[in-house]
């Protein structure tokens, strides 16, 4: 016996441990892991729906907040974060397919993640602009601006797109800013800034839209489920091979209990031992707390202790006890269990019995090795319903829509549920044990918190409202209420905080105040009516418009205020559009109390339930008077010339087409004269603008009077006028009228008080002729104005194509002067000045001449004027000082010492020549300022303004002296000579000519001679070509010469030879 006892064991031994290897095995699949993951996949698909709802509310306006969104964003990327960690049970429980899709789940929501992004930022754009457009509003009210009301209406139409949305009000929205932005008045910053706001906030709506629909288009639900599906196959897939080593398992088990059964039968032969055994056994489960009973393999009680029938009271008057019959009384008698039990029994199984008086029992039934079974019952009542209450109240602050916290007297937390987590971005093992402090803000005062806990350790309860700080440092409000916890001996243990978020409540009682503000201070009025027409509520911009106080017409039907303009069809159309579409908006004239009509622009808009039907209609409307008039006045302003109230620009080309067309048609022939007025510039020069401006009154009124009432007369801009003559015979007709008006203009004009005489250069244009479309038409009329005036001014001039060849050669000879700039095409001449007396050289003559590639030597007289037409005279004029300037301070190197003479124009002071420019050429070139003299001309005294003065002056000022050339024919007087810092006059050639022959140019020059000695000038003649002028001169003593007869101009080269050769001739008085 003792010989198999060891093989026995070891067998026993090998049986028990391959019976633990299949338990583990059995247990590689865990259903709470399984639950745990189905839970995981429950919170991704929850947080993912929280996520879409709280784009849509922000993509729509509704949620302005972003705070709930990024909550859920960064939940839902730290469940992600710990669902692929590689550590985790979660991660290990997937097989690759599964992981694939969640990796993708991922990939998915960091996309939409980047749509959301986008549209809060343009959500966001949108908001500040409808907060910042207000503002401007009041900018523009205060400041009277005539668009104030039309802003209003904007912004008020994009608020109440915001209120009520839907694509017709979206579109009238793009008409009216479109329109708007059309018609605006002038360029001041909070206009534009407005129309800026609202064309930019168009714009950001459809981006929003735009990344919306590419956030809707991220289908994660498709996802998600996928990935569930993927999971549960391979949890199957796992759960069968479970069960294989749980049935082998089993069979091992039922092994082992035969082995025990070999064993059962030893004890049996040793029946004496067996007795007392039982006996002492009896004993013992006598003495157990829990009922015991052991059943044999048959069914029938074997052994039982009192308990088991204190469980069980109705088996005392039980025939038989067997298993299957004590089932069938326990079922009859009402108790419940857990699970179903199993017969015959194979392995233990637990589970939980209630009777119908509500105790509990913890039953265990365990297979015998004989094939019975011994069953174990343990009153668990008390611990059950503890457990429950326990089950019932964790449920409840698990779940609780509120946020729970509890601490203990000092504040240091010991729980709190997820609502308190999803309210403050803190995890349970982040607060756990950390002072409540750690919510603060710093913004609530000391005092109160102090207040706060006195009030709790004195036992009461304290509600109040606590602005407090989330994790990511944002602030949010809270409702909360603090009670004491006592233990059982009434000592306050803890303290129960229960806290519900208000900021969004606050935030959105805040927009209905600031919707409320609205509403009462909108410059449109707003009307609500019910679903019978019947007015509610009207705001006090309705008062001021209509009248009518709002108890005047609450309870009343809105057709109180019309006009009866509109028939019974326009109306019915109106509610038409609104049943059918829920909306309308139109221009409509109204009455108002005291019965004046005026008009306004009305937009009606239709409220519906949740089922869709009418419940309000809500309209909004302003007195557009002031537009009306406004447009008038503005189409009035874009066809006539404010200061004449002539036909301006837009409206002659509108009327020239016209009549360009109806003289194609009737073959007739009109003119176009294109009327420039002499002498302007010096009328606003010498009396103001004002006067100016009155001047060009009076000569649109003598305009008026030049033609019939057929023709139209209108201001080209500045001082031009053009002329349309309709339905003449000839160019004779046209000839005859540009006289009359030559005439009337040339009468005296009366102006401060003053006679100012002007004059009018006239080109004509005829059709038909060269041209048959309006612009051409005044291009070519323009053309033979400036070519009146360059023969002459105050004369008319027709226009040939000889005039456009002449345009046209202008445009290639500018061309060809910018090349030559460029090219150096560009040379200086020099032509010596000479003492009188002893012919001495004292200073040259700068002369610009052009040698141009194919043309040859081109005249100074025909590039110089266009050079100051074009600008080109800048540049060119600065280098020709530079050069000069250079070239005299070489020659001054080498020893001959004369000054130098530049001519300017007064166009250079525009391009930027001034006295700075000039320092710095002479530093450059080394050239004293005492030896350049810069010569004018006499049209420049004209310009008798002070900038002039003093632009001039600072050229003294540097030392630089300053000559008249061609002095005697221009408009110069002694007082502008005394104005002006002149030193030299230049006699003009003119005079010079005839010196010797006619006695009156003799006299002329000697008044001049002896004016410039008076006024302490220098006197240069210029044109000297004969001996004889020279000494005509010297005898009426003229200093200073300058001719042909002593040089022409020569190039630098040149200059030099001859000042070599040069053998002055003295002259003598006789």
């Amino acid at each position: 016996m003792q010989s198999l006892a060891r093989p026995f064991s070891i067998l026993l031994a090998l049986t028990v441990v391959l019976l633990i290897a299949l338990f583990f095995q059995t247990r590689s699949i865990s259903t709470l892991e399984h639950t745990q993951r189905l839970d995981s996949f429950l919170q991704l698909r929850e947080l993912d729906a929280q996520l879409d709802e709280q784009t849509l509310l922000i993509s729509t306006g509704v949620q302005n907040q972003y705070d709930t969104q990024v909550q859920y964003r960064r939940a839902l990327d730290r469940l992600l974060e710990n669902l692929l960690d590689d550590q985790s049970r979660f991660h290990q429980g997937l097989d690759s397919e599964s992981l694939a899709l969640l990796r993708q789940y991922q990939q998915a929501q960091q996309d939409k993640a980047t749509f959301t992004e986008e549209i809060k930022h343009y959500a966001a754009l949108i908001r500040n602009a409808l907060l910042y457009m207000p503002q401007l509003v009041q900018e523009l009210r205060q400041e009277e601006h005539p668009q104030r009301d039309d802003s209003a209406r904007v912004m008020s139409q994009l608020f109440r797109y915001h209120l009520f949305p839907d694509q017709r009000a979206l579109e009238q929205l793009y008409e009216t800013v479109a329109e708007f932005q059309n018609t605006l008045e002038d360029e001041h910053p909070a206009l534009l800034a407005f129309a800026h706001q609202a064309s930019s906030n168009l714009r950001h709506l459809d981006s929003l839209h735009r990344y919306r629909d590419g956030f809707n288009q991220i289908d994660t639900r498709s996802l998600l489920r996928s990935l569930e599906t993927s999971y549960q196959r391979h949890y199957h897939k796992r759960s069968r091979h479970a069960e294989a080593f749980t049935l082998t398992l089993l069979l091992l088990s039922s092994l082992l209990m035969l082995l025990l059964g070999g064993m059962f039968q030893r004890l049996h032969q040793l029946n004496h031992r067996s007795e007392q055994a039982r006996t002492r056994l009896q004993d013992a489960v006598n003495s157990l707390s829990e009922a015991f009973a052991l059943f044999d393999r048959h069914g029938q009680l074997v052994l039982y202790n009192k308990r088991w029938l204190e469980f069980y009271p109705w088996l005392k008057d039980a025939e038989t006890l067997d298993w299957s019959h004590q089932q069938a009384l326990n079922e009859a008698a009402g108790i419940t269990t857990s699970v179903s039990i199993q017969t015959p029994l194979d392995t233990t199984q637990n589970y939980l019995e209630h009777t119908p008086d509500g105790r509990w029992y913890q039953a265990s039934n365990n297979p015998t090795a004989e094939g019975g079974i011994a069953s174990v019952r343990t009153n668990i009542t008390e611990t059950q319903q503890t457990h429950l209450r326990l089950r019932q109240l964790g449920r409840a602050l698990e779940q609780s829509p509120s946020a729970v916290m509890i601490t203990d007297t000092q504040g240091i937390i010991e729980y709190i549920n997820p609502k308190l987590s999803e309210m403050t971005g803190y995890d349970s093992k982040e607060l756990l044990g950390q002072n409540n402090s750690i919510l603060k803000s710093g913004e609530m005062p000391a005092g109160l918190f102090a207040e706060m806990w006195q009030q709790l350790r004195d036992g009461q309860t304290w509600s109040g409202q606590l602005l407090n700080r989330k994790k990511d440092g944002s602030l949010f409000w809270d409702s909360t209420s603090i009670s004491p916890l006592r233990d059982d001996s009434g000592v306050i243990s803890h303290f129960i905080a229960v806290k519900e978020d208000i900021t969004e409540r606050l935030r959105a009682e805040e927009q209905l105040r600031m919707v409320a503000a609205v509403f009462e201070t909108s410059n449109e009025a707003i009307m609500i009516a019910d679903q019978q027409g019947r007015i509610k509520v009207v705001n006090a911009a309705f008062e001021r418009i209509t009248g009518y106080a709002a108890h005047e017409v609450q309870g009343h039907n809105p057709s109180l205020l019309s006009s009866g303009r509109h028939d019974r069809i326009f109306y019915e159309q109106m509610w038409d559009s609104l049943i059918r579409q829920g909306n309308w908006s139109g221009e409509i004239w109204n009455r108002r109390k005291d019965g004046s009509v005026y008009p306004e622009w009305l937009s009606i808009s239709a409220l519906h339930d949740e089922e869709g039907q009418i419940t309000e209609f809500v309209s909004v409307f302003s007195d557009i008077t002031s537009r009306k008039e406004a447009e008038a006045h503005i189409r009035h302003q874009a066809y006539y010339d404010a200061l004449t109230q002539l036909p301006n620009r837009s409206l002659l080309l509108d009327r020239l087409a016209v009549a360009i067309h109806t003289a194609e048609r009737d073959q007739q022939t009109l003119s176009v004269l294109f009327i420039d007025l002499d002498r302007f510039k010096y009328v606003n020069d010498t009396l103001g603008h004002e006067y100016g401006d009155e001047l060009l009154v009076q000569v649109a009124r003598r305009l008026g009077n030049c033609v019939r009432e057929s023709d139209t007369v209108a201001r080209f801009g500045g001082d031009e006028f053009v002329i349309l003559l309709h339905n003449i015979h000839s160019d004779r007709d046209a000839a005859l009228v540009a006289e009359k008006i030559i005439r009337r203009l040339s009468d005296p004009f009366t102006l401060a008080g003053r006679e100012i005489v002007i004059g009018a250069s006239i080109g004509l244009a005829m059709f038909p002729g060269e041209s048959d479309d309006p612009d051409t038409l005044l291009r070519n009329a323009d053309l033979a104005m400036y070519r009146a005036k360059q023969t002459g001014r105050n004369r008319f001039q027709f226009f040939t194509n000889s005039l456009q060849e002449h345009a046209n050669n202008l445009m290639e000879m500018e061309q060809d002067l910018r090349l030559a700039l460029e090219q150096n095409q560009l040379e200086i001449y020099y032509q010596p000045l000479v003492r009188a007396q002893s012919g001495r050289v004292t200073g040259v003559e700068a002369l610009l001449r052009w040698h141009h590639p194919t043309q040859g030597m081109i005249p100074p007289d025909q590039f110089i004027p266009l050079a100051e037409d074009t600008g080109l005279i800048g540049p060119i004029g600065q280098w020709i000082l530079e050069t000069a300037c250079r070239q005299v301070s070489q020659w001054h190197q080498q020893g001959l010492k004369f000054y130098l003479s530049v001519n300017i124009s007064g166009r250079q002071r525009d391009l930027g020549l001034d006295a700075e420019l000039l320092s710095s050429i002479l530093e450059r070139t080394e050239l004293a300022a005492g030896q350049l003299v810069l010569e004018i001309t006499e049209g420049m005294l004209l310009d008798n303004s002070d900038e002039t003065i003093a632009w001039l002056q600072s050229f003294c000022d540097l030392g630089i002296h300053l000559a008249i050339d061609d002095f005697g024919t221009g408009y110069s007087s002694l007082s502008y000579l005394k104005r002006f810092p002149i030193d030299t006059l230049k006699i003009d050639r003119e005079f010079i000519r005839e010196l010797t022959l006619d006695n009156e140019d003799a006299l002329l020059v000697e008044a001049i001679i002896s004016m410039a000695r008076s006024l302490k000038l220098r006197l240069i003649a210029e044109g000297v070509e004969t001996a004889e002028q020279r000494s005509a001169l010297f005898r009426l003593g003229c200093e200073y010469l300058q001719g042909y007869h002593f040089s022409r101009p020569l190039p630098a080269d040149q200059l030099v030879n001859w000042i070599q050769a040069y053998q002055p001739e003295r002259l003598t008085l006789r």
